[in-house]
C-alpha cells in the first residue's frame, strides 16, 4: 500500500506541530541595522540534553520522493537548512499525541524547503531525510553531539507500506 501526500510550502504556521520554521525576515525591522548588513540575532534557539552541538553537512542524492521509514531523536532538536538546492522533508505526528508513541503515517505531512529557509525539528518528532529536487542537495545540520550514533530511532512503516510525496 502506498500512502500519497502532497508537499506543502514551508510556513511558520503549517510547520508549528513539528517545530519552528525559520524564514528570512521581510519586516525590514532588524534588531541591528547597519550600513553593511541587517541582523536578526535570535530567530530560534536549539535545545539538547548535553548542551554540546555539532555542525554537519550532508549531500543527498536524487531519488524518488518515497520512504518506508521515519526517524526521531529523544534528546535534541535538529536544525536543517539547504545550502545547495531545495528538498522535501517528511514529518509524522504520533498516533496519540504523546511523546514516545508510534508514528501516525496516515497524517504525515511534507514540506518544500528552499535554501533561504530552515527548520528546527522538535524532540521526538518523526521525520525522514531530505529528498532533493535536482541531482543532489547539500544540507547544513545541527544537533546534539553524536546524535547520529546514540539518539536515533528508526521506525519502518508497517507491512511494507510506502509514503510517496507529490511535489
Amino acid at each position: 500500500m502506498i500512502i500519497t501526500i502532497k508537499a506543502k510550502p514551508l510556513t511558520v504556521e503549517g510547520f508549528a506541530p513539528y517545530g519552528k520554521a525559520i524564514l528570512i525576515p521581510d519586516d525590514n525591522n532588524p534588531e541591528r541595522p547597519t550600513d553593511r548588513f541587517n541582523f536578526w540575532p535570535k530567530l530560534s534557539l536549539l535545545k539538547c540534553d548535553s548542551g554540546v552541538f555539532q555542525v554537519g553537512v550532508s549531500t543527498f542524492f536524487k531519488r524518488p520522493f518515497r520512504t518506508m521509514n521515519v526517524e526521531k531523536h529523544y534528546k535534541t532538536e535538529e536544525f536543517m537548512s539547504p545550502l545547495v538546492g531545495s528538498f522535501v522533508l517528511l514529518f509524522a505526528k504520533t498516533k496519540d499525541g504523546r511523546p514516545g508513541s508510534e508514528p501516525d503515517f496516515e497524517s504525515a505531512e511534507a514540506f518544500v524547503i528552499h535554501p533561504n529557509q530552515c527548520v528546527v525539528v522538535d524532540r521526538e518528532v518523526w521525520h525522514w531525510s531530505p529528498m532533493p529536487f535536482k541531482d543532489n542537495s547539500t544540507m547544513l545540520c545541527i544537533f546534539a553531539e553524536d546524535t547520529h550514533k546514540g539518539d536515533l530511532e528508526i521506525q519502518p512503516l508497517p507491512n511494507g507500506q510506502i509514503i510517496e510525496v507529490q511535489v
